[in-house]
């Protein structure tokens, strides 16, 4: 059958499997503080080679991976953790032909706000049907309330971002860390903790 593709979401085939770009929406990104390893006289440089100029607009997307047996997504977007240009996912795969209880597995590949915040839609699970599967070194750290309390004041939310979109899976006993380097139905999880 014909691939279709729309503009909150892409899909391309990738051998047997059928994977679909979900858009969550975008951001505005400050590179020049962000970045590590440079300074922002030296961000500002590189972005104007590509003609743009901080903010950054980014894209915040997840990806739905049709394998024939399962419905694997790949991240979750960002909810409502990031303010009101984002939190758009759930309407691409609605729109994409599938439903957020149709969806069978989540890898996030880490814990940041913008991968896990589309986990829940309010207080209730956003795919109520589907096993969630992170690193444990990843889990371990931002689940963890002595990192949250040791943590400088500017870093909290993300812990508490972390924490409000994964302990509801974990309560409902749909959390199931992976460790470190492993493969999980036909995909491979490469597990690397962003701590």
């Amino acid at each position: 059958p014909a691939v279709k593709s729309q503009p909150g979401y892409y899909r391309m085939m990738l051998g047997d499997f059928e994977v679909t770009a979900l858009s969550d929406g975008t951001v505005n990104l400050e590179l020049g503080k962000i970045l590590t390893g440079t300074t922002p006289a030296q961000t500002k440089r590189a972005l104007a080679r590509s003609f743009l100029q901080d903010p950054v607009e980014t894209s915040v997307n997840a990806y739905l991976i049709n394998t024939g047996s399962k419905l694997v997504m790949v991240d979750a977007g960002s909810g409502s953790l990031f303010g009101p240009t984002l939190g758009k996912l759930v309407a691409n795969l609605r729109a994409a032909g599938y439903q957020p209880e149709q969806v069978d597995e989540i890898y996030i590949t880490h814990m940041h706000g913008d991968h896990v915040g589309g986990l829940m839609a309010g207080d209730k699970l956003a795919f109520p049907n589907a096993i969630v599967r992170a690193d444990k070194r990843d889990a371990d750290f931002w689940l963890s309330q002595a990192n949250l309390d040791s943590a400088p004041n500017d870093a909290k939310d993300a812990f508490k971002g972390a924490m409000a979109s994964i302990n509801p899976y974990i309560a409902a006993g749909k959390f199931k860390p992976f460790d470190g380097k492993t493969e999980l139905d036909g995909l491979y999880a490469a597990g690397e903790c962003a701590c």
